[in-house]
């Protein structure tokens, strides 16, 4: 039995709609349609929350499904990812400053760009940060 079935499975013996279950789990009832269809599967966070609503393990919900198995892997290396972008373009700044104190070169185009870049990663990175404390 896949994920999607399983929560299918689960939200009917609990005898909950999925609108009734988005709720519960502060998503919306098109995520619970696509879980349940097998056209989306839901991140780390609401896995947990999956298995504390329903009163399963985790190896319950993914033992049997390689494709959630794939996305957790991904999804955990691509939060390490953010971290080193976010470094990076801090360095990026770093450097442009230094050209600019030292040489009188100051890259406008360059330091928007990397500002930008460093604002839309920072989004991300704390917008995710926030989600998880609100879950827990």
């Amino acid at each position: 039995m896949n994920l999607g079935e399983i929560i299918r499975e689960q939200r009917k013996k609990a005898g909950l709609s999925q609108e009734q279950l988005a709720d519960k789990l502060n998503v919306s009832r098109q995520a619970i349609t696509k879980w349940e269809t097998g056209k989306g599967i839901p991140d780390v966070c609401n896995l947990i929350a999956i298995s504390d609503e329903f009163g399963l393990s985790l190896d319950e919900l993914i033992k049997g499904d390689i494709a959630v198995k794939k996305k957790i892997i991904a999804d955990s290396s691509a939060k390490k990812w953010h971290i080193l972008v976010i470094v990076y373009l801090l360095a990026i700044v770093a450097y442009v400053a230094y050209f600019a104190v030292s040489h009188n070169i100051l890259m406008v185009g360059f330091l928007i760009a990397t500002l930008f870049m460093l604002f839309f990663e920072m989004r991300i990175f704390i917008k995710e940060r926030i989600y998880r404390q609100n879950r827990n």
